[in-house]
């Protein structure tokens, strides 16, 4: 996604190769720990003891404070231009805060320790893609092939994990998440440094909200909260249409290989579509799919739509990208990503999971995915203000 132009005026792929490596590397080490951490994190405290309500109070409440802290430090790292340091000093804290999970074993002090990496680790990925954006050109002129290796290494961590929880039982997990956290300061502290100094144009985070960026975080918070049932029920779906139990596995691996193929391609979608228009395109696809979700019944049918996850989660992720440094000050870019994720991961995301919880009883998951149709629907109202006011700031 060339976002800023391509490469720096006559670098070479040698003098490109190292940053862009480090890039990589950091994404991927990012979400190996999100990999690790999704499905296995509830059956360990499963293991431990825990009830289900219990599980959903730990596991649920940490997005909130993952997007909360990432706010919150994004102030501090475009105020004080502390960005550079704070993706070294946090995950190396975080990395920290992990270790006393090989020997916790009691439910509240392991709540206590996810709470607090939570807090540590949840501005990375806002403070990487923010650092990612201000060095594009250094690093390749492509966010979409280094974002790629993220969504690899989330497959790699959930599909790698699952033989070790098999062998070792899931008191394994703890080592499974301490692994990437130790290695993740060594390698974001060779990241190229974001600038230091004064901040003469910067904003904080709650400042940042313009029309534009408004509508945009509204269409993203809607299309979010209608995945909730992919999200959180899937699973459910697929037990409650008699398809094998493969079929979720199968399905998410396959729709999370079509993430990676789009991000491959990014800079020539992003290249050849206005990126308002993308915005729009990628809300009504969405409201297609949980349509056809709903209808479906046959498995390679009920598999195929969900490669419409390319859609929903990566075409609606770069033009977020795009559309964050045009509409946000380059000074506070860090808040402009962790109002985005915010909006979209924390808060829609949360909610979308709990709204698809409280109604899955008594609507059952087709009925269910019809409302998440109509949910997407609703999201190109803001789609297409945004498409408005972008003309208008064009003009």
């Amino acid at each position: 996604m060339r976002l800023r132009g391509g490469s720096l005026p006559g670098q070479d792929d040698r003098a490109i190769a190292r940053p862009r490596l480090t890039a990589a590397a950091s994404y991927f080490l990012v979400f190996l720990g999100a990999g690790v951490y999704m499905p296995y994190v509830p059956l360990y405290l499963a293991h431990l003891g825990a009830s289900g309500w219990q599980i959903g109070a730990v596991v649920g409440v940490q997005p909130l404070v993952r997007w909360t802290s990432a706010v919150a430090w994004a102030y501090v790292a475009d105020r004080w231009r502390l960005r550079g340091r704070l993706l070294v000093w946090l995950p190396f804290a975080g990395g920290a805060c992990l270790v006393p999970l090989l020997v916790s074993k009691s439910l509240p002090a392991v709540a206590l320790t996810l709470t607090a990496v939570a807090v540590c680790h949840g501005p990375l990925v806002a403070m990487l893609d923010a650092t990612v954006l201000e060095h594009l050109a250094r690093l390749g002129g492509d966010y979409g092939r280094l974002r790629l290796w993220g969504s690899a290494s989330f497959v790699l961590g959930a599909a790698g994990s699952a033989p070790l929880v098999a062998a070792y039982s899931p008191d394994v997990v703890p080592v499974l998440l301490l692994v990437p956290g130790l290695l993740l300061p060594v390698v974001l502290s060779r990241l190229p440094r974001a600038s230091d100094g004064g901040a003469s144009r910067f904003q904080p985070p709650w400042r940042l909200l313009t029309p534009p960026l408004r509508a945009m975080l509204a269409t993203v918070f809607l299309v979010e909260l209608s995945s909730g049932t992919w999200n959180g029920f899937f699973a459910l779906h697929t037990s409650a249409l008699g398809l094998p139990a493969s079929t979720p596995g199968v399905t998410w691996g396959l729709a999370v290989l079509a993430e990676i193929v789009l991000f491959r391609s990014a800079g020539t979608l992003v290249g050849r579509v206005d990126v308002p228009h993308l915005v729009l395109v990628a809300t009504a696809l969405t409201a297609v799919r949980w349509v056809l979700t709903a209808s479906l019944v046959r498995e390679p049918l009920v598999i195929a739509v969900q490669l419409g996850h390319a859609v929903t989660f990566s075409a609606l992720h770069l033009a977020a990208q795009v559309l964050i440094t045009r509409l946000v000050p380059a000074d506070s870019t860090t808040g402009g990503q962790a109002v985005y994720g915010m909006a979209r991961f924390g808060a829609g995301g949360a909610a979308g999971v709990w709204l698809a919880g409280a109604l899955v009883d008594r609507l059952g998951t087709r009925a269910l995915f019809v409302v998440d149709a109509g949910i997407a629907l609703a999201a190109m109202i803001p789609a297409l203000r945004l498409g408005r006011l972008s003309e208008e700031v064009a003009d």
